[in-house]
């Protein structure tokens, strides 16, 4: 379980830290010369954000 949520959150903390990278990761890849909307940056900062307190705080450590 701990490395679930070790690996959940390195993949959160990429969504908050760079969500363009996260974007490129999730299917950025698929298209040549397009970019996401700011409003999309922001909306993934926040469900990343909500995601990382919701692992560490809603699930067990054991």
């Amino acid at each position: 379980m701990i490395l679930f949520k070790i690996f959940m959150s390195t993949i959160a903390c990429i969504g908050i830290i760079n969500p363009k990278h996260a974007w490129k990761m999730g299917g950025g890849w698929k298209q040549k010369n397009v970019e996401p909307s700011e409003n999309y940056f922001k909306t993934t900062r926040v469900v990343s954000a909500a995601l990382l307190l919701f692992i560490w705080l809603i699930f067990p450590n054991g």
